[in-house]
């Protein structure tokens, strides 16, 4: 290279693994240094690369060293270190400082693996597996030699998932493991063919996994080892298993071994099961002896011993009840930390819902039901939360339903721990909205046990929400009755907070209930919440007192307050707030109330007129003005106003608009008919409006109950009027033997040699109406004598129509 053309030098520095110094209390940074030497563009002219060691002494480190501030500290004088390895700093650190307390203390047991400066810290006598061994930490480093443990017995697959899981839970490695397919297969191996042995090396694994979980990015390695499914498998192993231990701790009879979980390919060989050709067999002995001694001596160390003696049993005579009663708590804790993490595992990966569809239909549900039977706060927050999540599917309701959920829960209401409590009452609400489920939480009595947490402030919300829903069931509204005072107190007390209308949507479905709304307006309630919503012009609240209105015997309460309900209802520009107010007025129907003056006094008449003259009026407001107008009409001067200002023509008017709304129309004419009540109004509506023809039409009305109060209407019609009694009678007879009458129209002549007949075989229509619609006088009488036939025929008839209006009034 010629000096001349070399013009600059670029150095890099790339840091490498941080160690523990064997001798001294320090840190050993490896790093590599580059070194390049550029030409004029650049261009790379020359280029070295050399290993460095750099040795940070730490000689000041003793007990009383802040582990988290001295390796801040290192970080920022040495800018070789990223800030984002501070944990692994103060891993070593913390080595470091608990090595030279153990220097002070005297020589301790420590097994070094080969090569590397990690040791591992025995801090007792281990059993066989390993088990009770503390690891200190584990170095990326060596995570070819972890991965080599994977392949060795038991212990050296326990000691080395182990190291595995401590780089897991660090998120800045999780890229670099998932990368690495050595590793991700030989922990999908190994937890595929040895879960079953070991209850230590299954959590280690699957803890492993679970750190993957944590991120969606990684869910596809989990998929792809099929963990999820082993995971399934495990549980379901583990919570069969447990109830063996229990029967055999309590001297009761083994349970069932069926199997929760459902086998996707039930006619194929399980992925979880040891292969053919690895099931351990008794090795015969070669010197011929075949002593039990000789055997039991062959067989120790082979997978077989390991299958048959292991700790994670009670099977063992040799225990005592005190002994057996130890291992099972050991065993326990061992089980619902596996647990645990499992079921974590199987709630991250099911953020997909093609993956929460097939952990479905292996019956997901039911290992976290029969989960609920255990006494671990923390597992069942977990198994409660992944049911929550699960119970937003119907078809998962339905599996609920099957294993009796509402049963289950009963209990965890009952927990000191408040996270559980929240969840489980969030559960119950989704599963409320399953109307057999909602109807088995009032049967097993869920409602007092709800009502205790409406005054913590934590449950409130999906307190009053859950009791929402069991509102909506008759049966459950009796329970209400000694807590409705309490919810109204809430109420009332509360600011006009949006979570208030949770409330007072729950106070109006209870307000059908009579007992109910009696408690709602004592102590001075109902003056509070008449109050509160015109203070707000809230339309809810309007609508709850609506509903306590609709109680006949708390009319008289409301007496108070016509005016200013009255004086709202012309002022009010808010439509919902007015209809509400209609509909209290709607069911005062008291004789003393004067709605006559009410009318003038408030200029109700002229708005009422108005919003029935809209073609584009809110059909639901409409109806409520049409209610009103059927109880004021009630007093025989109102219903004289009502005449005098026009509005029973405007009423004729929106039935023909309305034709088609039964319940309008059926309302309407009720009006007429509270209207013919009084004498003055009859002749009003039979001289100056339509009501008669209209009602005569509405005869046949699909609807029965239209047809029976048209009836009704037109038999006192009938009464007042002897013209339109005749014409009525024979509509009635029209209508009732429509199909005959037909027959008669379409009935053809006898040819013409019979023509000469003075009348045809039967009667047609129009001369039979031409002979009754008439009306008989002095003067004008129907020359029955030149038939006697026709006479007896249509006394006959008259006979008949007598017992047709009859038959109206009685089935209709």
């Amino acid at each position: 290279m010629e000096p001349e053309i070399a013009k600059y030098m670029r150095m890099e520095r790339k840091p490498g693994s941080i160690d523990v110094h064997p001798n001294i209390d320090a840190i050993v940074l490896s790093y590599d240094i580059d070194v390049q030497i550029l030409g004029a563009k650049e261009n790379p002219l020359h280029g070295e690369k050399k290993s460095l060691k750099k040795i940070i002494e730490l000689p000041m480190i003793n007990s009383r060293t802040d582990c988290h501030s001295l390796s801040r500290e290192v970080i920022n004088q040495c800018d070789l270190i990223h800030h984002s390895r501070l944990s692994e700093v103060e891993q070593i650190i913390y080595y470091l400082k608990k090595r030279k307390l153990q220097g002070l203390k005297g020589p301790s047991k420590i097994e070094v693996i080969k090569g590397s400066y990690i040791p591992i810290l025995i801090t007792g006598d281990g059993d066989k597996n390993g088990e009770k061994a503390s690891y200190a930490e584990a170095n990326y480093n060596n995570l070819l030699e972890y991965i080599d443990l994977l392949y060795e017995g038991m212990p050296e697959k326990i000691r080395g998932a182990h190291f595995i899981q401590y780089l897991a839970r660090d998120p800045e490695n999780l890229d670099a493991l998932s990368k690495n397919e050595t590793l991700i297969s030989a922990l999908g191996r190994v937890l595929r063919e040895d879960w079953k042995r070991s209850i230590t090396l299954s959590t280690h694994l699957v803890f492993t996994f679970f750190c993957f979980s944590v991120y969606s990015k990684f869910h596809d390695i989990i998929l792809k080892c099929k963990v999820g499914s082993i995971c399934m498998d495990i549980i379901d192993f583990e919570l069969r298993r447990y109830d063996k231990w229990k029967a055999s701790l309590d001297g009761g009879e083994a349970p069932t071994d069926a199997p929760i979980v459902k086998k996707t390919c039930p006619n194929s060989a399980s992925m979880t099961e040891i292969p053919r050709s690895r099931i351990p067999e008794p090795v015969r002995p070669r010197s011929g002896n075949f002593s039990d001694a000789n055997i039991k001596s062959a067989m120790d160390g082979s997978i077989y011993d390991d299958l048959t003696t292991s700790m994670e049993s009670l099977d063992d005579k040799k225990l005592t009840p005190e002994q057996k009663t130890k291992r099972f708590r050991t065993l326990l804790r061992k089980q619902e930390h596996l647990l645990r993490v499992a079921y974590y595992l199987l709630l991250n990966i099911a953020e997909d819902e093609s993956v929460e569809e097939k952990m479905s239909k292996r019956n997901i549900v039911g290992l976290l039901i029969k989960a609920l039977e255990r006494d671990n706060n923390d597992m069942l927050i977990l198994v409660t939360t992944f049911l929550k999540k699960l119970s937003i599917m119907q078809c998962n309701k339905e599996v609920m339903s099957t294993y009796n959920i509402v049963d289950s829960l009963s209990k965890l209401l009952d927990s000191k721990s408040a996270d559980l409590v929240h969840l489980t009452l969030k559960l119950l609400f989704n599963l409320s909205f399953d109307n057999k489920l909602r109807s088995k939480m009032i049967r097993s009595g869920f409602i007092p046990k709800i009502v205790c947490f409406m005054g913590d402030d934590r449950h409130q919300e999906v307190v009053f929400k859950l009791l929402y829903h069991l509102s909506y069931d008759e049966d459950s509204k009796s329970y209400f009755v000694e807590c409705i005072g309490l919810i109204l107190d809430m109420l009332l007390l509360s600011g006009n907070n949006e979570g208030d209308k949770i409330m007072i949507a729950l106070c109006i479905n209870l307000a059908a209930h009579a007992e109910i709304s009696q408690q709602m307006v004592r102590n001075m309630r109902l003056q509070s919440l008449v109050t509160r919503a015109f203070t707000y012009e809230d339309s809810m609240l309007m609508k709850l007192l609506h509903n306590i209105s609709n109680n006949s015997s708390l009319s008289a309460s409301f007496i108070e307050f016509v005016g200013d309900i009255s004086k709202t209802v012309v002022d009010s520009q808010d439509m919902d707030f007015v209809r509400e107010s209609i509909g209290i007025l709607s069911n005062l129907h008291l004789p003393d109330l004067d709605w006559a003056e009410i009318f003038n006094h408030f200029g109700l008449a002229q708005w009422i007129k108005k919003i029935i003259s809209v073609n584009n009026a809110d059909p639901e407001l409409v109806l409520q003005v049409i209610i009103l107008l059927s109880t004021a009409a009630a007093d025989e001067n109102c219903a004289k106003l009502l005449c005098d200002n026009g509005i029973m023509k405007k009423l004729i008017d929106l039935l023909k608009t309305h034709q088609e709304d039964d319940e309008i129309v059926l309302q309407i004419i009720y009006t007429f008919y509270v209207t013919l009540w009084h004498k003055d109004n009859i002749h009003y509506l039979i001289e100056k409006t339509d009501v008669p023809a209209y009602l005569v039409d509405l005869l046949q009305d699909n609807n029965k109950n239209i047809r029976k109060i048209c009836n009704t209407c037109l038999n006192i019609i009938s009464e007042y009027d002897s013209v339109w009694a005749d014409r009525i009678r024979i509509e009635k007879f029209r209508h009732h033997n429509a199909q005959w009458l037909q027959m008669v129209d379409s009935q053809q002549l006898e040819p013409e040699e019979e023509e000469e007949d003075e009348l045809p075989p039967y009667l047609n229509t129009e001369y039979l109406s031409q002979a009754v619609v008439k009306p008989m006088s002095s003067n004008k009488s129907l020359h029955l004598e030149e038939d006697k036939e026709l006479d007896d025929y249509m006394l006959q008839d008259d006979f008949d129509i007598e017992n047709i209006e009859d038959y109206e009034l009685e089935d209709l």
